[in-house]
């Protein structure tokens, strides 16, 4: 009897025993099973988190491009500066600090105030950073002109890859001790302890990122166990993608509404205005970084003639001299940096005391300059009368002002009179706020211009109906936008190269003329009809919705060109409202 209960004392004794490891082994598996996915899941949360700071920061910079006031479209935020955390400028983009030089910090946390979004954290809590190029992206250097454009490069190292992004996105992780790892680090690694003192303020990069995203060489992913930093990175194209739109439409609104009215503006800042309204001759197309941007005589498709007077390759400095002189000796005339001044002195001989000074400015007609009228020239001796004719050859593009003068019989004997004929300045669309944007950041470099010929200096042609030679057309726009053939004016923004296009000076193929070797060939940046001459009128295409309307199957060929035009309608609850006319 007593045998027996032994034996199920044994027997229990062994099933507890057997229920015991089972229970441990299942809680020891579950808890592997539990502790996989915990690694995956933060992985996935971290990927998350970047992927969102990446399209907020697009979105950002997006939005801010369309702002009409915005002076540098595609300028990205500063990073937040580790002093502002703990304090009411938290999670904002640091203020551009000047002088010597504007600067702000190359790296430091996602301003996510100032994107307008929650903050973003890692898949461990920890809050992203961001690293941007100091003084080019991300700042305006008063003392030169910062070119956010499509021209501006990657200048950031990625993934060993010098000048490869514009910005970086970081996901720190959680803090390690790079000091208790055996072994020496990878290049490029430190042997910082982040677990002591991460959070102490102002915080301290290297206590939270590890392997170059400190200190300017960011990487996708840090070389575990030396680094657990995940990162995303922007290129310049991106940017450029993300306010491709925006820009465009600024050109519409903004830039070529200004151009096409010059004249008036002009009249409005000076109290002047030509005679005979013109547009300017375009600059022959060329390597836009080489390009002089202004007009020449008969050309009415290249680049924006937009080159101030103080170009040394768009000068329109008066030269002059003096015929029809009657009782005075002629001096000669001189060129100064603000006018022409001709001479002229009483030796012998009787009234009258008359003279004709002819004075030619070269390049008007393909410029925006201001108008001379005839209180502008000056004279000494005190005329009793004085006349001043005006005229733009289309044939030259010159301008050449004539000037009759005629001095009282009281004048002097031996005494010298002048006649000062001042330089024509920069018309103030130049400087007009809805233009200034364009030129300081090189636009003109990436827009493609072109004038009907009927709206060029003295030009006797009109544009009266469709199929005119002398008008411009814009097919692919809504019917709401207005008449497709009248147009005077159109600004083809150039998108980033697609289809094989190659803008460089170097050898590349055009499979309509082999021998090409020079980047002067418009194909390189416009596509379609955009970059084709031919008979008839020029035509231009704002979108290829109907490409091939005889193979409407066949795809699509790439096509990225933005054209702005003029005139222009669009619709309001008001009616119908032309943009420029």
């Amino acid at each position: 009897m007593g045998r027996g209960r032994n034996r199920q004392r044994g027997a229990a004794l062994i099933l507890f025993l057997t229920v015991l490891v089972l229970g441990v082994a299942w809680f020891a598996v579950g808890a592997l099973g539990k502790a996989m996915p915990a690694t995956a899941e933060r992985e996935i949360r971290t990927g998350h988190a970047l992927q969102a700071a990446k399209q907020a920061l697009l979105a950002y910079v997006a939005l801010k491009a369309a702002e009409p006031g915005e002076k540098h479209p595609g300028r990205l935020p500063c990073p937040e500066t580790p002093a502002q955390v703990g304090t009411s400028a938290e999670g904002r983009a640091a203020p551009i600090v000047s002088p010597p030089f504007p600067t702000c910090s190359a790296v430091g946390r996602l301003p996510w105030r100032t994107l307008g979004i929650a903050q973003l954290r890692d898949g461990y809590g920890e809050p992203l950073w961001y690293a941007v190029p100091t003084g080019s992206w991300a700042l305006v250097n008063s003392s030169t002109v910062l070119d956010i454009n499509p021209g501006l490069a990657n200048q950031l190292t990625f993934d060993a890859q010098p000048n490869a992004v514009v910005a970086v996105i970081i996901a720190p992780g959680p803090a390690i001790n790079g000091t208790s790892l055996p072994g020496t680090p990878p290049a490029g690694c430190g042997t910082v302890n982040q677990q002591v003192d991460r959070y102490a303020v102002p915080y301290d990069p290297a206590k939270f990122l590890e392997c170059g995203n400190e200190s300017g060489s960011y990487i996708t992913a840090a070389p575990a166990p030396w680094g657990n930093d995940r990162a995303i990175a922007i290129t310049a194209s991106e940017v450029m993608d993300a306010i491709a739109g925006p820009v465009a439409d600024r050109v519409q609104r903004q830039v070529l509404p200004a151009l096409a009215d010059w004249n008036q503006i002009e009249l409005a800042a000076t109290g002047k205005s030509w005679s005979s309204p013109y547009l300017p001759f375009a600059s022959p197309f060329s390597d836009p970084d080489s390009n002089y941007y202004c007009g020449a005589a008969g050309e009415t498709e290249g680049l924006t003639p937009l080159a101030s007077r103080s170009s040394p390759n768009c000068s329109t400095l008066w030269t002059a001299n003096a015929s029809l002189v009657l009782g005075l000796s002629f001096l000669g005339c001189t060129q100064y940096a603000d006018r022409v001044q001709c001479d002229f002195q009483r030796i012998f001989g009787t009234a009258p005391f008359s003279a004709r000074i002819v004075a030619t400015a070269p390049k008007v007609a393909g410029s925006f300059r201001g108008p001379l009228v005839a209180g502008d020239v000056t004279y000494t001796g005190s005329p009793t009368s004085t006349s001043l004719s005006f005229a733009l050859s289309e044939a030259t593009g010159d301008a050449t002002a004539t000037v009759d003068v005629t001095w009282p019989s009281t004048l002097a004997s031996m005494s010298t009179v002048t006649v000062r004929v001042p330089h024509l300045q920069d018309a103030a669309v130049l400087s007009d706020s809805r233009v200034t944007w364009f030129r300081s950041n090189n636009w003109q470099r990436h827009v493609y211009y072109a004038v009907a010929p009927s709206a060029t200096a003295n030009s006797t042609s009109s544009c009266a109906a469709a199929e005119d030679d002398d008008c411009l057309e814009v097919v692919g726009l809504p019917d709401s936008t207005g008449n497709y053939w009248n147009k005077r004016l159109v600004l083809a923004l150039v998108g980033q190269p697609t289809g094989g296009q190659i803008r460089s000076c170097g050898t590349y193929s055009d499979p309509d003329n082999p021998t090409v070797q020079d980047c002067d060939n418009v194909k390189q940046y416009l596509e379609a009809e955009n970059a084709e001459y031919g008979t008839g009128p020029r035509v231009f295409r704002a979108n290829l919705r109907i490409a091939n309307p005889s193979a409407p199957t066949l795809p699509l060929p790439p096509f990225n060109d933005r054209v702005a035009t003029c005139p222009l309608q669009y619709a309001t609850d008001g009616g119908a409202v032309v943009i420029c006319n």
